[in-house]
């Protein structure tokens, strides 16, 4: 998932909100090397299980992530389909990385920290 993992190491790149400004500094304190491998540990500590694009044909993929019981955005758990229609690989990935910053945007740091400390 270039497009995806891309999109989400510039999002935190910006290093403009408490949200980003923790996840970058835990990052560098932990023995993890790849960043997208931290940053979905962090994402299923708030309640953000998975994030996934699915093939439907050759050429055609949906996005997808899923919402524990036991999350911090304020919405039901399931599986939440991103798009109506199929889309290209690159589409769908970067439709799924516009819809996790939109999560993550709302973050409550508070919340935040009770979860992962």
């Amino acid at each position: 998932m270039i497009t995806y993992n891309n999109t989400l190491i510039e999002y935190f790149k910006a290093n403009d909100t408490d949200f980003k400004k923790y996840v970058n500094t835990e990052f560098e304190k932990s023995n993890i090397s790849s960043f997208i491998q931290f940053v979905e540990g962090v994402f299923k500590s708030i309640g953000l299980i998975t994030t996934t694009i699915l093939p439907i044909d050759t050429r055609k993929w949906m996005s997808y992530y899923e919402i524990g019981p036991e999350n911090i955005f304020s919405k039901e758990p399931g599986k939440i389909n991103i798009s109506t229609f199929p889309l290209t690989r690159k589409e769908s990935e970067s439709k799924l990385a516009i819809q996790i910053i939109e999560l993550l945007s709302n973050v409550d740091m508070s919340e935040v920290n009770n979860r992962i400390k």
